[in-house]
């Protein structure tokens, strides 16, 4: 994983080492004409890449930047979203968790829950769903007071994690994104591995001028070195 910025730092190096190499090589050629019996009187033949264009497909594989979110406490939304997801994994996982009703949501455990969320309205974050992860549960899962099983006992721990996983994916739903910075892209230019699929792809389209530069040196008359530098 390497930032965006060394990447194309590293392009813009290896070009330069490109270029320079090829100049090396013309003026060892030039020499080699220069004493040739017949060839010092031919033009050396000197190339040069004028403009060089790269389409790179690369993984983004974590952005560094601070977001400012907004909490929306939308009650039924959330009930429904919750129940949907409660409904679908214990069809796939064959769980029995049951799901949640109107006055679930006004117990006080819920409400300090969403009042707390609505309060951090506005805050920058770097990551929402690192934050989200680090909410504890433990309060609002017992005071659901399930009826097929309770959430809090040892004997019913797949269940307790799905459902919190599902509380947090639902609290996640309900942040809409009001701003960001961005400090950092970091990519891996690999992007061929079979667990790549579901990774975030961009392609960068690189198009580079060539500009030459001639650093001079020289002196005037009260005897002071000076250095100019010339862009061609």
């Amino acid at each position: 994983m390497v930032k965006l910025s060394d990447y194309l730092d590293y392009l813009n190096t290896e070009i330069i080492q490109a270029r320079k190499a090829a100049d090396e090589y013309a003026v060892k050629i030039a020499k080699e004409y220069a004493d040739h019996e017949y060839l010092k009187y031919f033009k050396v033949p000197r190339y040069t890449m004028q403009t060089i264009k790269m389409d790179i497909p690369l993984k983004i594989t974590d952005i560094d930047a601070d977001s400012k979110f907004n909490f929306k406490n939308e009650p039924q939304v959330f009930l429904k979203e919750v129940n949907d997801k409660i409904r679908a994994i214990n069809l796939s996982k064959n769980l029995q968790i049951s799901t949640l009703e109107d006055k679930d949501l006004r117990t006080k455990e819920f409400q300090t829950l969403f009042k707390t969320l609505e309060n951090k309205d506005q805050k920058f974050t770097k990551n929402l769903g690192t934050d989200i992860k680090k909410i504890d549960f433990t309060s609002q899962i017992k005071s659901l007071n399930l009826n097929v099983f309770k959430p809090q006992g040892n004997e019913n721990e797949v269940e307790n994690n799905a459902l919190i996983n599902i509380l947090q994916e639902s609290i996640r739903d309900r942040y809409n994104l009001v701003s960001s910075k961005i400090k950092n892209i970091f990519i891996d230019p690999n992007t061929t591995g079979a667990e790549d699929k579901e990774k975030l792809f961009i392609n960068l389209h690189v198009e580079m001028e060539e500009e030459g530069i001639r650093i001079l040196t020289f002196k005037d008359r009260d005897g002071n070195e000076i250095e100019e530098i010339t862009f061609e």
